[in-house]
């Protein structure tokens, strides 16, 4: 594989070796989310899986958002 950039490959590369962070999918209002969990039936938004565009739009649901669920 060929990688041209200007950024420095050890920029490119940071965070490689790293495991990654382990998410699930899960239908919250009505809506599909990828979620890093948490604790206290909380988790992080992590995408938003969709084909509904106002569901973007929701600022409930953007990637970063902590959702709650019971």
């Amino acid at each position: 594989m060929m990688l041209f950039t200007v950024i420095p490959l050890d920029d490119v590369l940071e965070g490689m070796e790293e495991a990654p962070v382990p998410t699930v999918v899960m239908s919250i209002g009505g809506v599909t989310l990828e979620l890093e969990p948490g604790e206290n039936f909380q988790a992080k938004v992590v995408r938003v899986i969709s084909t509904d565009p106002s569901h973007y739009l929701n600022s409930s649901y953007q990637p970063g958002s902590i959702v709650h669920w019971t």
